[in-house]
C-alpha cells in the first residue's frame, strides 16, 4: 500500500507562528493591562509589550473591583520603570484618585514627555474639589506633542506657563471643563503659535446663576478649527476670538453669549451655530442682539448651519456667500421666517431643512406665508433640497409646494417622513407629492420610516 499522509499534530502552537509585526499591532488597540497579560500565551511575546508605543491607562475599565487605585498606580508604574527606552506615540491616563497621587501623575506624565509622547490624553478627577493640579512644566516644553486632550476635575489648575517656547508644535488641544477659571484658559489658549484645531466642552457643575460671568480669550495665529459645546451655563457668556486664519466655527448652546471676532472673520468658511432653547433679557442683556451681532459676524461663510427655537423679529444679514444651508427648526416662528432666510442667500445652491417642533399640535393650524416676490436663489440657484422630521402638516405641504415649484434650476428634493406617521399616511403623502406642479424635471425621493 501506498504511503498515508500523517495529519498535522493537532497540538500544534498557531499562536506563535503568527508575526512578531502582527502581534505588536494587535497589542497597539489593547488596553495596556491587557497588553501585558497577553504575554503569557507564547515566551517569543514575553518582552513585547515593553515596546509598545501606545500606552492606555483607566483605573475604572481594569481596576474597578478593586476599592482604592493602589494597585492601578503600582501597575502604571512599574509599566513605565520596565519598558525599554523606545518612544511613546500615545500616552492616554484616566484615573480618579485622592490629591495624595498627584507626585505619582506627574512623574507618569513627565515619563511620556521624556519619551517623545506625540499624543497626550489626559482624564483626571481628583475627589476633593478643593485640591489644584500643577500640569508639570515638561509638558509645555515638549517639541513632540501635537495633539493634547485634557478634562481636568476640578478644573483649578495652577499653571504658569512659560513666556516664550510653549507648545511648540501642538497642533490639536482639546479641554473639557467643568469649573472654568478665566485666568487659566486664556493663558492656555495663547501659548499655542501652530494651534490648528481647538475644542472646548464640558458641563459647568453646580448652579451658576450667581452673577458670576465667564470670559474665554483665545489668541491664536494658526487656528483653522474652533468648536465650543458648553452646557449649564446661565450667566453671560464673554468669547473673544483672535484667530485671523479660522475657517471652521462650531457653537452649541450657548445662547447666553457674547461672541466676538476680533479683527476680521473673513477667512472662516463653515459655520455651525446651535443657540439656546429661548432667548430673554438677563441682567438688562437683550440675548436676540448678541445672536444677531454673532451672525452678522460670520455672514461671510459658504457653509451655515443653524439650529435655534426662535427666529422672530430677527434682522437677517446678507448672506451672499452661502451656497449651503441647514435650518433645524423647533418653533413656529422658525418657519413664518423662512422666507427671510431664503431671501438672505442669494447664491445657495443646496438646502437642508428639520422640523424638531415634535408635540406641537397648535403647529397644525399654521399655513405657508411665501415671499412677496420669488427669492433669487430659487430662480437662479437652488439646486437640492433635503427636508427632515416631515409631519405633513398644511405649513409644510404649502412650503414644499411652493419650493417645487418656484425652483427653476431644482434637480432633486428628498423628504424623510417623521417616525410618528404611519405607513398609510406616507403613502398617502407620497401620492399627492407627486401631483404637485414642479417648474423643472426635478426628482423628488419620498424616503419612508418604518413604524
Amino acid at each position: 500500500m501506498g504511503s498515508m499522509v500523517k495529519p498535522r499534530a493537532r497540538n500544534q502552537d498557531r499562536i506563535s507562528e503568527l508575526s512578531g509585526e502582527l502581534v505588536h499591532r494587535v497589542f497597539s488597540f489593547l488596553p495596556t493591562v491587557d497588553a501585558v497579560r497577553t504575554t503569557v500565551l507564547s515566551k517569543r511575546w514575553n518582552k513585547m509589550w515593553t515596546k509598545l508605543e501606545t500606552l492606555d491607562f483607566d483605573n475604572k475599565r481594569e481596576f474597578r473591583k478593586y476599592k482604592g487605585v493602589t494597585s492601578f498606580a503600582t501597575f502604571v508604574s512599574r509599566v513605565l520603570y520596565f519598558r525599554d527606552s523606545s518612544e511613546i506615540h500615545k500616552f492616554r491616563l484616566n484615573i480618579s484618585c485622592d490629591c495624595e497621587y498627584s507626585p505619582c501623575i506627574e512623574d507618569w506624565i513627565c515619563t511620556a514627555v521624556w519619551r517623545n509622547v506625540v499624543e497626550l490624553d489626559l482624564c483626571i478627577k481628583f475627589s476633593s474639589g478643593e485640591e489644584t493640579f500643577m500640569l508639570p512644566e515638561c509638558i509645555f516644553r515638549c517639541k513632540m506633542l501635537r495633539v493634547l486632550k485634557m478634562n481636568l476635575t476640578p478644573w483649578m489648575v495652577t499653571c504658569d506657563p512659560p513666556t516664550s517656547g510653549s507648545f511648540p508644535s501642538l497642533k490639536f488641544l482639546h479641554v473639557s471643563v467643568s469649573e472654568p477659571e478665566d485666568e487659566v484658559m486664556q493663558k492656555l489658549f495663547s501659548c499655542c503659535p501652530v494651534l490648528e484645531g481647538l475644542t472646548i466642552d464640558g458641563t459647568i457643575e453646580g448652579d451658576t446663576r450667581n452673577g458670576v460671568n465667564y470670559n474665554f480669550k483665545i489668541s491664536a495665529p494658526e487656528l483653522k478649527t474652533l468648536s465650543i459645546s458648553l452646557e449649564n451655563i446661565w450667566e453671560l457668556l464673554d468669547v473673544s476670538i483672535d484667530a485671523p486664519k479660522l475657517e471652521n466655527f462650531d457653537l452649541k448652546r450657548l445662547g447666553l453669549t457674547n461672541c466676538f471676532f476680533m479683527g476680521s472673520a473673513k477667512s472662516l468658511v463653515n459655520a455651525s451655530i446651535a443657540f439656546r432653547e429661548h432667548f430673554e433679557v438677563v441682567y438688562n442683556y437683550d440675548l436676540s442682539n448678541f445672536a444677531m451681532g454673532l451672525l452678522d459676524q460670520v455672514s461671510n461663510v459658504k457653509s451655515l448651519s443653524l439650529s435655534t427655537h426662535c427666529l422672530e423679529d430677527w434682522h437677517l444679514p446678507a448672506f451672499r456667500n452661502v451656497n449651503q444651508l441647514r435650518l433645524d427648526f423647533w418653533d413656529r416662528s422658525c418657519w413664518e421666517s423662512l422666507a427671510v432666510f431664503l431671501n438672505s442667500a442669494p447664491n445657495l445652491e443646496h438646502l437642508v431643512l428639520e422640523d424638531r417642533t415634535e408635540g406641537h399640535k397648535e403647529f397644525s393650524a399654521l399655513h405657508w406665508n411665501p415671499p412677496k416676490y420669488v427669492p433669487i436663489c430659487l430662480s437662479s440657484h437652488l439646486k437640492t433640497i433635503s427636508f427632515k422630521g416631515f409631519k405633513g402638516l398644511p405649513v409644510e405641504m404649502e412650503m414644499v409646494k411652493y419650493l417645487l415649484k418656484n425652483g427653476h434650476l431644482l434637480n432633486k428634493m428628498t423628504i424623510f417622513t417623521g417616525l410618528r406617521l404611519s405607513y398609510a399616511k406616507q403613502e398617502e403623502l407620497y401620492r399627492e407629492f407627486m401631483m404637485f406642479h414642479r417648474e423643472t424635471t426635478c426628482h423628488v425621493e419620498f424616503m419612508q420610516l418604518q413604524v
